[in-house]
């Protein structure tokens, strides 16, 4: 899975709308979800479905996010894959091809769900935000793209109370990428290595990194 093609699992078909004692109850959770967030450790199951709700991938993984701008993906299964954002640069490692990919963090804003995450910049500044209701147990909103040219048509949040459970991002091919986050921890501690990326030697390079303070 790529997230700088972004392809994605199918949304849930209808989501049903709550009473109107409910509006606005999502985006407040969010908020507070958001409210003084520094960082977030979870274990996620990701699934892609197509246009049609077919699913075609299932994967694991870990994420860590420190706001702002840095972030570490790591798909354990059933593929070893790994993204990491530096504040500079995101790197993309494929174990088993033997290949990094890196790219300025500004050319790939927005590319995947943990740079989501991990911006400080409000949300509507980026996104028209409407509320869902609630389906399924969770509270949803709704985040369309401000930019014509983004990555996704389609950003949809689940809240479980005032943590966040799960994302699903629809892509230009009406594919659909959902992330359930299990469990969720807001403001772990976390390694101050973690988000450095040196890449394996042997392994092929492609681009070239941004240096620090580098315009």
């Amino acid at each position: 899975m790529k997230f700088f093609s972004l392809r994605s699992v199918a949304v849930v078909s209808v989501f049903l709308f709550s009473s109107s004692l409910q509006a606005g109850e999502g985006q407040q959770r969010l908020e507070r979800f958001l409210n003084g967030l520094t960082t977030i450790k979870a274990g996620f199951v990701q699934t892609l479905n197509n246009a049609s709700g077919e699913l075609i991938e299932k994967s694991e993984g870990i994420m860590a996010v420190q706001r702002p701008g840095m972030f570490r993906l790591e798909y354990q299964n059933p593929y070893e894959q790994m993204y990491v954002a530096d504040g500079e640069n995101i790197w993309f490692y494929d174990r088993d091809l033997e290949q990094v990919t890196v790219k300025p963090q500004s050319e790939a804003l927005g590319s995947t769900p943990a740079m989501l995450l991990s911006t400080t910049e409000p949300l509507e500044n980026n996104f028209t935000i409407s509320e869902k209701g609630k389906h399924e147990g969770f509270f949803w909103l709704e985040l369309k793209p401000k930019d014509p040219d983004s990555n996704f048509d389609l950003v949809t949040l689940a809240m479980d109370g005032d943590i966040l459970r799960a994302m699903e991002m629809v892509d230009g091919f009406a594919q659909t990428t959902r992330l359930y986050f299990e469990p969720m921890v807001r403001n772990p501690k976390l390694a101050s290595d973690i988000f450095d990326f040196t890449p394996p030697p042997g392994v092929d390079v492609i681009g070239e990194p941004v240096s620090e303070g580098a315009e």
